[in-house]
């Protein structure tokens, strides 16, 4: 299993190639084994592949948007093997498709037919969650509801929006896991006070040792860490490399 940068953490810094040159270089330098590409800037996809290898950071898996995951499926999958990333992710279902079971099933009719393009081109699609998921809904939740009625949809799992929620990550790795639909999953950690705020992993409340044991058994390969607010809170390098000092240990 190895150890990775979650790109959205630093978008601030990377909406221009110099920036995102940057970001790569200093999540190299910091000792981060793999990427994931969220919220950058425009690029070439030979650019992105080029940077990639440069830093010796290979694309893992993206957060594509979903305009395109639906009406431009063909070119984000030739992207994504340009740059060598073998998923390709959404980053939340869109508002509309939220509100009832007949709104998930319209989301997953409107997505059966990229899936099945995506899974014939070798790739993956990959559905990352937040904690609307598990809210009530039909007498279950709609993360349930993907899990059961999409079974080639893969999973990027969020550990912080779980436990946010009041669910069990070990409960969920292990399912997706078993079922080999679970291979980058996101480090993430929570504060205590102010209730609910986002850390770097080490300075919250997740057990990432015993989180990262349930992955290496459930067959994960990518741990990718996130902070949602680190540009607001300063230097989003020096805390990306507090949740890699706290967590390389895991790793060796």
């Amino acid at each position: 299993m190895k150890l990775g940068a979650q790109f959205y953490t630093l978008r601030e810094r990377n909406k221009t190639p110099e920036g995102l040159r940057e970001s790569f270089k200093a999540m190299h330098e910091i000792g981060y084994d793999v990427a994931q590409m969220s919220a950058i800037c425009q690029i070439a996809p030979e650019a992105l592949r080029d940077l990639s290898e440069e830093f010796s950071l290979p694309i893992t898996c993206t957060h594509s948007p979903y305009d395109r995951i639906v009406n431009d499926t063909d070119a984000l999958i030739r992207e994504h093997k340009i740059y060598g990333c073998e998923v390709i992710g959404l980053g939340s279902m869109p508002g509309n498709y939220r509100g009832s079971v007949e709104a998930v099933n319209a989301f997953l009719k409107e997505i059966e037919e990229p899936v099945k393009k995506i899974a014939d081109a070798g790739l993956r699609f990959a559905y990352h969650n937040h904690a609307f998921e598990f809210d009530p809904i039909g007498g279950t939740c709609i993360y349930d509801l993907l899990i059961e009625k999409a079974p080639a949809l893969n999973f990027i799992l969020d550990t912080y929006w779980l436990h946010y929620a009041g669910q069990d990550n070990l409960a969920y790795i292990r399912r997706l896991g078993g079922e080999g639909r679970l291979t980058n999953i996101h480090f993430k950690d929570m504060k205590t006070e102010p209730k609910g705020a986002i850390c770097p992993c080490g300075e919250g409340v997740l057990d990432f040792a015993t989180i990262k044991a349930q992955c290496e058994k459930s067959g994960v390969l990518y741990a990718l860490v996130e902070q949602d607010n680190a540009p607001e809170l300063g230097d989003e390098y020096a805390q990306m490399k507090v949740s890699y000092d706290h967590l390389k240990p895991l790793f060796r």
